[in-house]
């Protein structure tokens, strides 16, 4: 083990490749030994974080934490009056890393694939999943660029993504009721908070069919309506009234607000959406003969219930919510994978683990040098060792 962690410090890219031929010649992988890769993978995303350029919502958060000492931390969490979790993080780190900025931007990139890899990890173990699959699986969530370059670009509300799916994955296969992570998750981003509701609804576990449709639509509209009438009261407390603000000022909600919300669903996210739902489809006719265990339907559901939420939104040009939560299938979208990669043992026959792996990391070079914001350039990612990115 000790030969790949300094692969990884010295060629982090090609520490994580040499470790997973070498995961993929065993015969037996421990959990430790997937922690290991999934570590890797998430501290290497994490550097890689920091290189992006200040611009947009980075350079906020960038001004937020240099603004530290200003204040008290009581101070400084009253100050932005909401998500006092992810505040309050942001003054205590301060200190924690001497004002260094790259550590801060690590530790929140690093946590958010971290709390994914512990997702992938409890399903693939409750699966029973083969090693192939969750190297796909891994490999996927790492490499997809566009989950790169939401969190790297929107950190609070990317760590609160990944915290409410860990939180879901806590509930429906430890049946344990972590309620500290979804109040942790409501107190880095409010988005989070009908991701939550829906997760935590019954049928979420069972196959949605029409009667399902009708309640879920019937306990969306209530929500809506109480807290749309609600927020005039409720809009003054401290840190909670900012989600009762938001919901009851439907102009904001529904607002074209910013470059990227003014066209709807995309070319690229169309083809995304549609690959999907391929996938529930598929999975649903499956199962429509040898049934599934609710845990599977679980994971299924949440994707199919984002899906369409993405096309109502753009039917309605609700432009807003639809760019707020398609970020949400970036997260949600690696269970739905693992699921399908599960059910579908045939795919590999047809097409190599190593080829699906190897198209990721491609892709994901290219979309680093030449997506709109700037990052180092591939070269330097690639070979960079891991101590370089402290000071860059």
């Amino acid at each position: 083990m000790m030969l790949f962690v300094f692969l990884f410090v010295w060629c982090p890219l090609f520490g994580i490749l040499a470790y997973a031929l070498y995961l993929n010649h065993r015969e037996e992988v421990s959990k430790g030994r997937l922690w290991a890769l999934a570590v890797m993978l998430s501290l290497y995303l994490g550097c890689l974080g920091v290189t992006k350029e200040l611009l947009g919502d980075f350079q906020q958060y960038h001004r937020y934490f240099l603004e530290v000492p200003q204040y008290d931390l009581f101070s400084y969490m009253a100050l932005f009056g909401k998500e006092p979790v992810y505040y309050g993080y942001t003054y205590l780190a301060y200190y924690l890393f001497m004002g260094n900025w790259n550590l801060f931007v690590i530790s929140i990139t690093t946590a958010n694939y971290l709390l994914l890899s512990y997702c992938l990890l409890k399903l693939g173990i409750y699966l029973r999943t083969s090693l192939g699959n969750m190297l796909v699986a891994f490999f996927f969530m790492a490499f997809f660029f566009q989950e790169f370059a939401a969190i790297g670009n929107m950190l609070r509300q990317g760590l609160a993504q990944s915290v409410t799916l860990a939180f879901l994955v806590r509930w429906h296969i430890d049946r344990k009721h972590s309620w500290w992570m979804a109040l942790g998750a409501l107190g880095i981003h409010t988005s989070c908070l009908p991701i939550l509701a829906i997760g935590l609804l019954p049928v979420i576990r069972k196959r949605f069919r029409f009667s399902t449709w009708m309640l879920l639509s019937v306990v969306a509209c209530v929500g809506a309506i109480l807290f749309y009438f609600l927020g005039g009261f409720l809009s003054h407390l401290p840190f909670v009234g900012y989600i009762f603000e938001r919901t009851a000022n439907y102009e904001q909600l529904l607002a074209v607000d910013s470059w990227q919300t003014e066209v709807g669903l995309q070319p690229s996210m169309v083809i995304l959406l549609l690959m999907l739902g391929c996938m529930v489809i598929l999975l649903y006719r499956k199962w429509n003969q040898t049934g599934a265990s609710s845990v599977q339907y679980v994971f299924v559901n949440l994707n199919l219930v984002l899906l369409l939420m993405m096309v109502v939104c753009d039917l309605l040009g609700m432009y807003y919510l639809l760019m707020r939560y398609f970020f949400y299938i970036y997260a949600f979208q690696n269970t739905l994978l693992l699921v399908f990669l599960d059910q579908t043992p045939w795919l590999f026959k047809k097409i190599s683990k190593w080829t699906v792996i190897g198209c990721m990391i491609v892709y994901f070079f290219y979309q680093f040098s030449h997506n709109i914001f700037s990052y180092i350039p591939v070269l330097e990612a690639v070979v960079f060792p891991l101590p370089v990115y402290l000071f860059i």
